[in-house]
């Protein structure tokens, strides 16, 4: 890691031809990553026993290790013995922190030692708190850089995104390391309401982005856009988001998510799935009945082990689905990748068939584009796993149309292709709330 000074706001320039961000460790020979990462397991082991802020270990990961029998570095001796250690939820770490306020008994600094405090958005429970030593940003910043130049990208474009900041982690890390890397970062605000839209959009007109990261709300973008007059691709130069890994029709895994590793892994344009940055991190797809690892090409637990790190996390089960590729990779990168399968929270469940919203907007945006223009706009209500029809609410495309024709299409296509039977209620357009981020296609009532 280098000195701490310039390179914080900026990364040493590279050869704009050379194919890697970090050629040396990239492209390490994989015995040689595995007693690497070895030897940091260990190393991590040993804080959790002995380390911590009063450097009497640190109580939650004690007590996971004291349940494994393992009561010093020395009884890991191969990375296999990983599997050993009991697997941390994100309830534990709510517990945690409630049981020793306010951080926890999970930290291995103080909070006097780091620099940036974030939480969770407490969608599914009470928000975590998640604090951040230079250090751990440096590691974040490093990895996202691995992940830009791979999809080449170069220092000097812009890049434009909408991200939340404050509290919300997100938008501020995102930002800090679009700088770090040296693109432009034109910040605009999420589009909570058609002004704010509207102030990206001007300036996008005024400054054309390269690289666009904004996708999570190009759905309320471009409804705004529409209002306007304005084609974000002909008047803005907006381009598309591309980021390569799609191969098998599945989503690399590119991040674990603020509170544990940002930015896990990154995809390329010639190999399917993320290469994961194992230097910094042991990722695991296990079966959640026997905590093992499953083998390559199956879906599992998605758990991770950050090494390296002055705040780790040991075997922390995202609950989320992962599947893993270890072939060798034709750009040479010698790390394994990773795919994304979605959240097991996010499953619903209606009539027998567990299924997620995306899938109906997939269907959706396939099979009815008159439902599409300029966008999609609907939302279901939670079934929570009832045995009759699913409710759902979609409002009517841009240009209208016939609401009991498009009644008739939306029942037939999902019914077709998801299996579900729809209680359904067609609208008129702007009839239902917009999100600016993250669309909010679920319901209570």
């Amino acid at each position: 890691m280098p000195a701490y000074g310039p390179e914080v706001m900026g990364a040493p320039t590279r050869d704009h031809d050379q194919p890697f961000w970090d050629p040396e460790v990239q492209t390490m020979d994989p015995d040689s990553r595995r007693a690497l990462q070895l030897e940091r397991l260990k190393t991590l082991v040993t804080k959790s026993l002995t380390g911590g802020p009063e450097g009497t270990g640190v109580g939650l990961f004690q007590r996971k290790l004291a349940e494994a029998g393992i009561e010093s570095a020395n009884d890991i001796t191969a990375l296999a013995d990983i599997n050993k250690i009991p697997t941390t939820v994100k309830q534990d770490l709510r517990d945690s922190e409630a049981g020793a306020p306010p951080l926890g008994d999970y930290r291995f600094t103080t909070i006097n030692d780091c620099i940036r405090i974030g939480q969770s958005t407490g969608t599914t429970g009470t928000p975590t708190l998640t604090i951040v030593t230079r250090h751990d940003l440096w590691i974040e910043y490093e990895s996202a850089a691995r992940n830009w130049w791979r999809n080449g990208w170069r220092p000097g474009q812009v890049v434009t995104h909408c991200h939340p900041a404050y509290l919300y982690g997100g938008g501020l890390m995102l930002s800090g390391t679009l700088e770090y890397f040296g693109f432009l970062n034109l910040w605009v605000p999420p589009p909570e309401t058609d002004e704010l839209a509207e102030q990206a959009i001007e300036i996008w007109k005024r400054i054309h982005p390269d690289i666009s990261m904004a996708m999570l709300s190009m759905h309320r973008f471009t409804e705004v856009a529409a209002k306007l007059g304005v084609d974000l691709n002909e008047d803005c130069g907006f381009p598309s988001f591309s980021m390569g890994g799609f191969g098998r029709g599945l989503m690399p895994l590119m991040t674990a998510g603020f509170e544990c590793y940002a930015y896990i892994g990154g995809p390329n344009s010639v190999s399917d799935g993320a290469h994961i940055h194992e230097d910094w991190a042991i990722v695991q797809a296990i079966d959640p009945e026997t905590g093992a690892d499953v083998p390559d090409g199956q879906w599992g637990n998605l758990v991770v082990t950050t090494l390296d790190r002055d705040n780790g996390l040991l075997r922390y089960d995202l609950e989320e689905a992962a599947m893993f590729d270890s072939t060798p990779c034709a750009t040479g990168e010698t790390t394994k990748r990773g795919f994304w399968g979605g959240r097991f929270k996010d499953f619903l469940k209606c009539g027998g068939v567990s299924f997620q919203p995306n899938d109906i907007e997939r269907v959706l945006g396939r099979e009815v584009p008159e439902a599409c223009q300029p966008t999609l706009e609907f939302e279901i209500v939670n079934p929570k796993g009832g045995d009759g029809p699913l409710v759902m609410r979609l409002e009517v495309g841009g240009d209208g149309g016939d609401p009991l024709a498009l009644d008739a299409k939306v029942r037939h296509v999902i019914r077709l292709e998801i299996g579900l039977e729809l209680d359904l209620a067609v609208m008129d357009r702007e009839t239902l709330p917009r999100s600016g981020y993250k669309l909010k296609r679920v319901v209570d009532a």
